[in-house]
């Protein structure tokens, strides 16, 4: 199963307001890797962070809703071949959570690994495993460093860090 988290505008277009110039060196790879899911059958999940109700206070409706898009890149191969998952905050919520849980068990009862793509490694990515490690504890969670980004290098490192000490699979 592929976990493709927060593969928007925000983060991968230089026009977003969160932009990583580190996502440059990892969208590629991330595509690839969506294509490989899809080449297998393998289900794709993916979040979408909607921004929250405050946010609307200092920026134009344009420019939220341009953060919001899925980036280009990946926009077709996720909206036809993956699930999306909304969230305003760091993780999925506790219902989307469930609904996972419903859905997916079988392929987690079956030894379907989960790996984890997107950004921010040290924000929603580390969020994310979190939720979903406490959704199927007994998952084999994996996280390729090379298909991961964030705006900071150091936090970056940290992150994997902590989730290599937390029964993450690092790979890459």
């Amino acid at each position: 199963m592929l976990v493709a988290i927060d593969l928007q505008n925000d983060i991968f277009d230089d026009r977003g307001s969160g932009y990583a110039k580190w996502t440059e060196r990892v969208k590629d790879g991330i595509e690839e890797r969506i294509k490989k899911a899809v080449e297998k059958d393998e289900p794709i999940i993916y979040t979408r962070n909607l921004y929250p109700e405050f946010e609307h206070e200092n920026r134009s409706e344009e420019s939220i809703r341009f953060d919001e898009a899925i980036y280009p890149q990946f926009r077709e191969l996720l909206e036809t071949h993956g699930e999306e998952y909304t969230k305003t905050f760091y993780g999925i919520p506790p219902d989307e959570a469930k609904s996972l849980l419903e859905k997916y068990r079988e392929d987690v009862d079956n030894n379907r690994p989960i790996e984890f793509v997107g950004a921010e490694t040290n924000i929603c990515i580390l969020a994310n495993i979190m939720v979903i490690q406490n959704v199927f504890p007994q998952a084999e969670i994996i996280l390729n460093k090379r298909l991961v980004a964030s705006t900071s290098d150091k936090l970056h490192d940290m992150s994997i860090e902590v989730l290599s000490n937390m029964n993450v699979t690092i790979t890459g």
